[in-house]
């Protein structure tokens, strides 16, 4: 029987979420699961600025929180507005190497080459009669990577990892949908947060775009979602079905999103994926804002 022990977080603001995520060989049992809250901007702190003590502060409350922990790697959530990212297109004969090669000189040439830092590339759909491979690409200044293994330096014997918020999801969703039998069909993904809103696209089980855009209103995520789902040839009605997460988007941006795409639109609750039943948590509790350390936790 196989045990393993990971935790996810991620910095919003002044808040840090976090998760602990017992994995018995298939089933996933949940160990901790919370926020902190700091009174400075944690995620400026770790994004932005890289102020020494501020880091510090964070690697300290992190190492309280996790006091007695048995988990053994640790993934940090690397939000959108954190990032850069890009569509690439690589035939799919090429190795490995030179898949990596051209990820890389994309990056370098698209980032300006800032040090370079780390770089994500998660695979999209695509055809395979078109001989290429899509992949979403995600890139980090190396400040950004340099922070969060400082504060993962909270656990001197642990793994430290990052992961970009949208892959993430998009992992708590493949679960979700597994645990739950959700049906086959065309899925939408929304993460609403205070910078960006995440749109992520699902067909069949395969992740079909992920992007990030600025929606000052909610009816702008309601256009952006079905321009996205245009931009596939669906139309709101192939949608099988919209799930919003991130910073308590239902009162602010569900009703938007009903008027466009009818009822089956709700806020995304991952608890089913570590065996929860859904009012396992107090009214009102945003369990939705976990959706990416859940994720992160168990991919």
């Amino acid at each position: 029987m196989a045990v393993q022990s990971t935790a996810g977080v991620e910095f919003s603001g002044s808040v840090m979420r976090y998760s602990e995520i017992e994995q018995v060989d298939s089933a996933f049992k949940l160990l901790r699961l919370g926020n902190c809250k700091f009174e400075f901007d944690a995620s400026s702190a770790i994004y932005e600025e890289g102020a020494v003590d501020r880091i510090e502060t964070i690697r300290r409350a992190l190492q309280d929180i996790f006091q007695g922990t048995q988990a053994s790697v640790f993934r940090f959530v690397l939000p959108s507005s954190g990032m850069s990212r890009f569509t690439s297109l690589v035939p799919s004969v090429v190795s490995e190497a030179e898949r990596k090669a051209q990820i890389t000189f994309e990056t370098s040439l698209l980032s300006g080459d800032v040090g370079f830092g780390d770089v994500f590339p998660e695979i999209l759909d695509s055809k395979a009669e078109d001989g290429l491979e899509k992949y979403s690409v995600s890139h980090v200044t190396p400040l950004i990577s340099e922070n969060l293994n400082a504060v993962g330096a909270a656990f001197g014997d642990t793994t430290v990892e990052l992961v970009p918020s949208t892959n993430a999801a998009f992992l708590a969703f493949r679960h979700f949908a597994q645990n739950s039998s959700l049906p086959g069909g065309a899925y939408l993904l929304i993460g609403a947060y205070s910078s960006l809103t995440d749109f992520i696209l699902i067909k069949n089980g395969a992740s079909q775009a992920h992007f990030s855009i600025r929606t000052p209103f909610p009816e702008d995520v309601a256009y952006h979602a079905l321009l996205l789902a245009n931009r596939f040839g669906l139309a709101y009605g192939d949608i099988t079905h919209l799930y919003v997460y991130g910073e308590e988007p239902g009162p602010k941006f569900v009703p938007t999103l009903k008027e466009a795409f009818g009822e089956k639109v709700s806020v995304f609750n991952p608890g089913v994926i570590v065996d929860l039943d859904e009012d396992r948590f107090e009214v009102g509790f945003p369990i939705e804002a976990f959706v990416p350390s859940i994720g992160a936790a168990i991919q």
